[in-house]
């Protein structure tokens, strides 16, 4: 088992962010974003994390719908977002740049 499977796996079933990066890194988008989901006091981090699997799965809405609550929580988050790989693909976007600004 992969160090990435055995923290996933070590997480099972709690909601938390830390959880749901084990399940990111493991490529489950699904139970990642259910987990998220089921957090019950949401961080910046979470609605950042919510992102990047908006950016990882093509859903642009998530994205900016999540990149926006995590930057109106927490503004530093908008110049990590800036710098991010996870969203080099609207690096040039109008509504990306206009989050992060």
């Amino acid at each position: 088992m992969t160090p990435v499977a055995a923290a996933a796996t070590t997480v099972e079933g709690r909601s938390s962010n830390v959880a749901a990066l084990a399940q990111i890194l493991k490529k489950d988008y699904n139970k990642a974003t259910t987990t998220l989901n089921g957090i019950q006091s949401p961080t910046a981090i979470t609605s950042y994390m919510k992102a990047i699997v908006g950016a990882r799965t093509h859903d642009r809405d998530d994205v900016f719908s999540n990149l926006k609550a995590a930057v109106a929580k927490d503004a530093s988050l908008a110049n990590r977002a800036k710098r991010d790989i996870e969203f080099a693909k609207l690096f040039t976007d109008d509504e990306f740049l206009a989050i992060v600004k």
